[in-house]
């Protein structure tokens, strides 16, 4: 017991203090995170962030004197202090979220999908789904509602997470506007970078699938083969090509990792510039190119012509990883490793196969070619009119001032 509190002590001491008491808010985020999502449907004033680099000292004292020191004993205090109405994450594939139902049954709960999620980390059987089988196996794990992209993940995450799932896609994909958010420069074709936000060369850093690992450079390396391969393909068919950067143009070395990798080939790099630059670039572009991104899927279910070029595992180590298929296009589907517009052999004969196809299609033959995909992986809704019934049903105001009939 002495041991636990010296050690949450330290922790204390190493983030910021909050002193003033919490006051009562309707909704209460779990990390700040999608922040800037939840304000385009509820007001900030009716918002309370728990913020786990931050301690709020009269929460702290609140576990002390119950001589609780866990992370979780925390959230409960917290959530016992202010008694709101929902608890909202968009950190979907944190598994301690699934806990906090049964420890606080008079309060909502809702987890927001924000990312495809696969079975892979930076530790060994630590994956996603790697935890979700411990926690299943120790304790129920819930919410009382779960919003999805779509019915794969739904069917995928219910195996674990006793819950209702919801499919509204991507909140943030559904707010972006098109019409809004027009670019004077349009590119032939564009690659999604998914560069982490560290060098790719720290040689320390390793990608686990279960307890087997690769490099992280062998991770990352599809993203260089294919920028390659796409500039090669662009220079001889006389297209622009733009690869679309994940991180800015400050803090990375995102632009001379492709650089690189592309060598003197044409191309030009766009860094990230805002919330939604990335949205703009693809939205503007003839062809997307994807490796396994979310972006990636969340054009796809706007009707845009997308390649997936998603052999990550492949690329990394095709004899020891060749059963896995976290990292294929589709997944949690069970799809065949080639497809009009996706493959999971990043080759130059690939490559050529879906661009020439996705310049060919027409418009009806490509809305019919996607839908069975996008009924199933990413949900499109403008505006997103599910999302918005749901928090009206659960009692909140809209930003907008639509109340709840309840």
């Amino acid at each position: 017991m002495i041991v636990g509190l010296i050690r949450r002590i330290q922790r204390l001491s190493a983030r910021k203090i909050i002193w003033s008491r919490p006051k009562r808010h309707p909704v209460l985020l779990i990390d700040p995170s999608g922040i800037d999502i939840l304000t385009q449907f509820i007001a900030i004033k009716d918002i309370e962030v728990l913020d786990f680099e931050e301690t709020n000292i009269w929460i702290f004292i609140r576990t002390i004197l119950r001589l609780q020191f866990s992370t979780s004993a925390y959230v409960v205090a917290y959530i016992e202090m202010l008694q709101p109405k929902v608890v909202i994450t968009f950190i979907d594939n944190d598994v301690n979220f699934y806990k906090l139902r049964n420890l606080c049954p008079k309060t909502k709960f809702v987890a927001i999908q924000n990312g495809i999620r696969a079975n892979y980390s930076g530790s060994s059987s630590l994956g996603f789904f790697d935890q979700l089988s411990v926690a299943f196996n120790e304790a129920e794990l819930s919410s009382n509602y779960l919003c999805v992209f779509g019915s794969a993940s739904a069917t995928q995450l219910t195996r674990f997470i006793k819950t209702d799932t919801i499919t509204v896609g991507s909140l943030k994909n559904n707010l972006f506007a098109d019409s809004e958010n027009k670019r004077d420069v349009v590119s032939d074709v564009v690659l999604i970078s998914q560069y982490p936000p560290f060098s790719v060369h720290g040689v320390s850093r390793r990608i686990y699938f279960g307890k087997q690992s690769i490099s992280l450079l062998d991770f990352y390396r599809i993203e260089s083969t294919v920028a390659k391969l796409v500039a090669e393909y662009c220079s001889t068919n006389h297209l622009s090509f733009t690869v679309c950067g994940k991180r800015n143009s400050v803090d990375s070395d995102e632009q001379q990792f492709f650089a690189d990798s592309i060598g003197q080939l044409p191309w030009s790099y766009e860094p990230r510039g805002s919330t939604y630059s990335t949205y703009e670039i693809a939205s503007a572009a003839k062809v997307v190119v994807s490796i396994d991104s979310t972006v990636g899927q969340e054009f796809l279910a706007r009707g845009k012509r997308v390649a997936f070029m998603s052999g990550r595992t492949q690329s990394a180590d095709s004899v020891a990883l060749a059963q896995i298929r976290d990292t294929n296009f589709g997944y949690p589907l069970d799809l065949p490793a080639h497809g009009n517009f996706w493959t999971n052999q990043a080759s130059a004969t690939e490559l050529t196969r879906i661009l020439d196809y996705l310049q060919e299609v027409t418009d009806e033959e490509w809305a019919t070619e996607i839908a069975p995909y996008n009924e199933s992986l990413m949900a499109y809704q403008p505006g997103n009119p599910v999302f918005k019934k749901l928090l009206l049903d659960l009692g909140l105001t809209l930003i907008d001032g639509v109340k709840s009939d309840a």
